[in-house]
Parts: structure tokens; C-alpha cells; sequence
């Protein structure tokens, strides 16, 4: 029966109906009381994990290596200066792109065809109006397990939804993507781990490991427990465990799901539960910097990416079984070209010492370009 009111409600013309059939649908997995804890801790801990403190940390630090000062101009914004030449930053954006190449990024569609175009492996996918629910369904019995999204103008994970395996899924994740576009992204899911290839100026100057958001059971508290638990860790670490808090989505609903788990399940002592397999609100200790055994043709493919977007600074999204061997000979794909990088996820890593200060040649090649 819901499945049929939540295909219906996904083809309504207007956002407003899909964002309340959205909420509804999330409240039939969670349950009410969530809903309402997670709008009480959202009013109790506005401003508390804000990114301020962690940039200015990184631009300092920058601005020390290559000699230049810092001035902080409020709100996020930075001013930068070494000799005569001066440039400004605010949080991870620069001066580095124009704004049409920055719009370009957030087309997915559009980003997947010019990499096919290259040459460089993306995962199978369709794009469809958000009232084709018909046409999803069919790439999904072709493709097995996928993933949708918006196609376009969202960043951070935003209304993606991964492990889609059934039509159910499918009509439950349209409603959640279609929030924020009307045309959707459909993708085969790529197997393997997530990584984050920082690339400046067609050169590979930092790779991470990002694994999936976790809690770790202590034999008592139930996993809705344990993520409050992180939650109030992150805001106490202001923004160093990581900048966003750890939802309850319907992408946290089929994750849980899959491991026949829920929110009031109870790990075991020291048992690892993956709530969601979307990175975006992943912890620092869930990130890993990679030194060694990337396949220069996968550092070549992340190159060619960001020349193909025309991006001097891009962040490249990958899923892939082994980085050591090229993508298309394992399944592995590009998934996102992100054209304001942050660099928070170079930064908060599980091993500190081992970061890559990736600011430092990003303001260095900044700094050299406004002094000649």
C-alpha cells in the first residue's frame, strides 16, 4: 500500500509533496521519536561544529610555509599576503576558477558525459525525469544494486541514496532526490572503496581513503544510542572529528537494513555497524591518507578528469576494489568531479602527522600568480 502512495507522491508535480511524502516515509522507518530527538539536538547544537575554527587552523599554517600573513576578514573569509601580491579565500573556496566552470561541476550529468567522452571510466547510468519512475526501474533490473541522486546543483551527499535493490527502494530514494531536482541521476553502484584525489593544475598532490560512517557497540546502547553518542562527540571536538553531524536518512535505513538491523538494535561490544555508505558524514578517524600503490593510470585518470571540466582545483570522487590496478580493469569508476574542493578531508585523517597540508601549494600557486 505505501509503496503505491509513494510512487503516486513521487510523480506530483511541485516540491512541497515530495518533501512531506519524503518526511513521511523517512518517520515510518525511524519512527516519530527520532524525528524529534534529531530536531531538538539540530536547535541545541546550531553553531557548535562549525568549519571557522579548522580553516583558519589550515590557512595559518599555510600562510607560515610560504612566508606569507594572514588577516581574518570575518565569517569565513581570509586574506592572504607575501610582498605584493594578496589573494582572498573563504573556507575551501579560491581563486583559482571562474563561476562557469564552477556551475559546470555540479552538473553530474553533464560531468559523466564529458569524461566519457575522455575516456575515463564512470559508473552505467541513465538520467530521468523525476515522473520516469518506469525507465529507473528497468536500469535497475539490468544493473543490479544503484545509486540515485539529484543531477545537479547538490554537494555533500545530499539527496543521495546507495543499495537501492528493489522498485520499493527505487520510489522511496525518487522522493528524497527529486526534493532538490527534477532530473535524476540513476547509476550501477561501482564496488570497492571510496577515495578523494586532490588534483592541482594536472598534478595528483594528495589521495584519501574514505570509509563509510561507523559506531562501535559497547554490549548496551542501541545504534540510534551510539550515533547520538558520535554526534555529541563531533560537536565537542569542534569541527576536528568532522564537520557534519551523523543523520538518520533513508540511505541509513536500507544500510541498517541490509544487515537486518535498525535503530533500536544493540551491536555487541566492539561490533563495527555501518550506518550509511555515503562518505559525506564520515568522522576524521574514518579517513586514511594514502602514500603509496596508486596506478599511475588512475592518478591519469583523476588528471584527465579535471582538464576535461577545464578545473585548475578539482576533488576527485572514486570508487574502486584496488588503486593499484587502472579502473577499468576492476569495475572501478569516477563518480563526482568537485570543483570547490574542501580540504578538511586532506586534513581530518585517523594519523594527523601523515596529512597532506594541501593548502600550502594550492596558496603558494596563488600567491606566485599575483605577484608578476
Amino acid at each position: 500500500m505505501w509503496t503505491t502512495i509513494t510512487r503516486a507522491i513521487g510523480a506530483v508535480p511541485g516540491r512541497l509533496p515530495r518533501q512531506v511524502g519524503a518526511g513521511v516515509d523517512l518517520a515510518r522507518s525511524t519512527g516519530l521519536g527520532y524525528l524529534w530527538q534529531r530536531r531538538a539536538e539540530s536547535r541545541a547544537q546550531a553553531g557548535r561544529a562549525h568549519p571557522l575554527a579548522v580553516y583558519r587552523t589550515i590557512w595559518t599554517a599555510a600562510a607560515e610555509e610560504v612566508g606569507a600573513t594572514l588577516s581574518d576578514l570575518g565569517s569565513g573569509f581570509f586574506e592572504l599576503r607575501r610582498d605584493r601580491a594578496r589573494t582572498r579565500v573563504w573556507f575551501n573556496w579560491v581563486e583559482l576558477e571562474d563561476i562557469v566552470t564552477h556551475r559546470l561541476s555540479l552538473d553530474k550529468t553533464r560531468v559523466h558525459e564529458l569524461l566519457v567522452s575522455e575516456g575515463v571510466p564512470v559508473p552505467d547510468h541513465i538520467e530521468i525525469d523525476f515522473r520516469d519512475l518506469e525507465q529507473a526501474e528497468r536500469f535497475l533490473q539490468e544493473s543490479g544494486t544503484c545509486v540515485m541522486k539529484p543531477a545537479s546543483g547538490t554537494s555533500a551527499g545530499y539527496g543521495v541514496t546507495s543499495g537501492i535493490r528493489s522498485n520499493e527502494d527505487l520510489a522511496r530514494a525518487r522522493l528524497r532526490a527529486s526534493r532538490a531536482d527534477r532530473r535524476i541521476l540513476v547509476e550501477r553502484q561501482a564496488p570497492g572503496s571510496a577515495y578523494r584525489l586532490l588534483v592541482l593544475d594536472g598534478e595528483l598532490i594528495d589521495v584519501v581513503r574514505r570509509d563509510p560512517p561507523a559506531v562501535v557497540g559497547d554490549g548496551g546502547s542501541s545504534i540510534r544510542e551510539l550515533i547520538a553518542a558520535e554526534n555529541r562527540a563531533r560537536l565537542e571536538a569542534g569541527g576536528w572529528r568532522g564537520f557534519r553531524q551523523l543523520t538518520v536518512d533513508l540511505e541509513a535505513v536500507l544500510t541498517l537494513g541490509a544487515q537486518d538491523l535498525g535503530l533500536a538494535s544493540i551491536p555487541a561490544a566492539g561490533e563495527r555497524v555501518t550506518v550509511k555508505h555515503v562518505e559525506s558524514q564520515n568522522a576524521s578517524h574514518e579517513n586514511e591518507t594514502i602514500r603509496d600503490g596508486v596506478a599511475k593510470e588512475v592518478g591519469a585518470a583523476a588528471v584527465c578528469a579535471s582538464e576535461a571540466l577545464g578545473l585548475r582545483l578539482a576533488g576527485i570522487d572514486l570508487v574502486s576494489p584496488d588503486l593499484s590496478q587502472p579502473l577499468d580493469q576492476n569495475g572501478g569508476a569516477i563518480i563526482e568531479v568537485n570543483g570547490t574542493p574542501g580540504f578538511q578531508y586532506h586534513y581530518l585523517v585517523a594519523e594527523p602527522p601523515r596529512a597532506t597540508a594541501v593548502a600550502v601549494p594550492v596558496l603558494r600557486t596563488l600567491l606566485s600568480e599575483r605577484s608578476r
